[in-house]
């Protein structure tokens, strides 16, 4: 819970500078490419987050790949805060937060739609398009397959579920018999 508090701190405090001077979408894209180089290269994120290494030592590893791949000033200013407070671990956190805020921004949300069975693109289209009309906003699904849901569909859309699975039906006429 702290951690995702601290993570929106910082994800807010740049998107609200992005916004301002309308580089948001760019300041995404370097966190994208920050973390896939830190993802590729174990070692470099190691020697920059473990707080092994002293804090100048970490810094100017940090300061030299935030200048090779030419991050922009609010985004490298907020690497080394974090590093300075030892919170670069929340790196993916305040990363999901930013591309939610732009996703509002934007208008869009995202969720996740569970199948029984694999569902075609004109479906999951179809689904998407009824949600979007409902939310007033683009929704963009991700599909995983759940065999125990027997068939129907379960959406989960920030924090809100949608259940039209079979399970969930045997599991509600369960429920009214056993109250009778």
């Amino acid at each position: 819970m702290i951690s995702q508090s601290i993570a929106k701190r910082y994800a807010k405090g740049l998107f609200n500078v992005g916004e301002k001077n309308g580089k948001y979408k760019e300041y995404q894209s370097e966190i994208e490419g920050i973390l896939g180089i830190f993802d590729k290269e174990e070692r470099l994120r190691r020697a920059i987050i473990l707080p092994l290494v002293e804090v100048e030592k970490r810094k100017e590893v940090l300061s030299d790949v935030l200048r090779a791949l030419a991050v922009s000033s609010p985004l490298a200013s907020m690497f080394t805060m974090l590093l300075e407070k030892n919170r670069l671990g929340y790196l993916s956190l305040i990363r999901d937060v930013y591309n939610d805020l732009v996703d509002e921004k934007e208008g869009r949300v995202k969720g996740t739609l569970w199948t029984a069975f694999p569902i075609d693109d004109a479906a999951k289209a179809r689904i998407e398009k009824e949600l979007g009309a409902k939310l007033d906003k683009q929704v963009i699904l991700t599909v995983q397959e759940d065999k125990s849901l027997i068939g129907g569909v379960k959406v989960a859309i920030k924090g809100t579920i949608i259940d039209g699975s079979v399970k969930r039906q045997l599991h509600t006429l369960q429920e009214n018999i056993l109250k009778e």
